[in-house]
């Protein structure tokens, strides 16, 4: 292992080798990922690892909404499954400020095109049959909702960096 890097990312979970990625995708040369155990033996191996395309913060929502689309082309790209699962997702208001807060998210996944809008109890009741609707005042869906497998975005992440010189290194403490 060399002694010097122009850029030395510290952990190997989907965050650390995210950035690993993402610099070597925008041709940073001399990158390097340190891991003191094996990849994902953080937190990343036990994350829900849900996804979603919306956030009260704009930016977090179109950041979402990228990352969903990157999953894609990062399997197709280095053969690693990411373990992509999208039922859908459907978001419940009981109260009047939660559907407020709803109504605006709609309109923003509007303003992104976004796939994110208003379903009935009939809809929502044939896309979740086990959820109690009874007091749910306004119910909207993403279709692209649902999670991944986080030690395979890793995978796909690590994988896509070697692929364009990366270096990472485990078992480094």
């Amino acid at each position: 292992m060399k002694s010097h890097a122009k850029v030395v990312v510290i952990g190997g979970g989907v965050v650390g080798c995210s950035v690993l990625f993402h610099l070597a995708r925008h041709g940073w040369t001399d990158v390097v990922l340190l891991e003191r155990d094996e990849l994902t033996s953080g937190s990343t191996w036990h994350a829900a690892a849900n996804i979603h395309g919306l956030h009260d913060s704009t930016n977090i929502s179109r950041l979402q909404h990228y990352t969903m689309a990157l999953y894609k082309e990062l399997e197709a790209e280095t053969g690693q499954g990411c373990g992509i699962f999208q039922p859908g997702s459907l978001y419940l208001a009981q109260t009047e400020a939660r559907e407020h807060q709803l109504r605006l998210q709609e309109a923003k996944a509007r303003r992104y095109k976004m796939n994110f809008y208003e379903v009935g109890r009939d809809e929502a009741e044939r896309l979740h049959p086990l959820v109690d609707f009874d007091g749910i005042r306004c119910i909207m869906y993403e279709p692209e909702g649902g999670n991944v497998d986080p030690s395979g975005v890793t995978a796909a992440y690590a994988a896509g960096a070697r692929q364009r010189g990366a270096e990472i290194h485990r078992f480094t403490p």
